[in-house]
């Protein structure tokens, strides 16, 4: 049921798959953080990752670089590399105060545990997703034509409902 595997991801595939390649490809370029920060640049606010997802506790290293090197930039990783997460809390001890780690569901109509090694920890959300009750606060991209628009939701430690689609 993955939305990645559907929908213009599938009618687009032979563009957006290699496109995905280039982009998984170029995390071991050396300057892949420095392009990043410029990338970003003056954005008020970033999302890691449309389908995907972390590579490895280096690859979540490299987010939370740039992260702090764009102070100014609210960042919204969605993951359900929750070990991952983990292993990153006990080397650095947290996040970077940017950064919101939205633990992502594994199933559908059922709510996310978080393990209690990540519980408590600043920085750290939980996106569920639902067929027709809501597990959180809903996302209103589905009633935006797919946009966030002005919604910063995803940007804060509340739990977030997408509707499965």
């Amino acid at each position: 049921m993955c939305y990645a595997n559907k929908g213009n991801y599938l009618q687009y595939a032979n563009n957006i798959e290699p496109a995905q390649h280039a982009r998984l490809d170029s995390l071991n370029d050396v300057f892949w953080i420095d392009s990043m920060v410029v990338s970003i640049g003056a954005d008020s606010y970033f999302r890691w990752h449309d389908s995907g997802d972390l590579q490895g506790l280096w690859h979540l290293e490299k987010i939370a670089q740039v992260a702090q090197q764009t102070p100014h930039c609210l960042h919204w990783l969605p993951t359900r590399e929750y070990a991952m997460v983990k292993e990153y809390i006990a080397k650095h001890g947290a996040l970077p105060k940017n950064l919101i780690v939205r633990l992502s569901a594994m199933y559908v109509d059922k709510a996310v545990t978080v393990p209690a090694s990540l519980q408590g920890i600043a920085n750290i959300a939980i996106s569920n997703v639902h067929t027709t009750k809501p597990i959180g606060t809903v996302c209103n991209a589905p009633a935006q034509q797919g946009k966030c628009l002005d919604c910063r939701e995803c940007w804060t430690e509340k739990t977030i409902s997408y509707k499965a689609h």
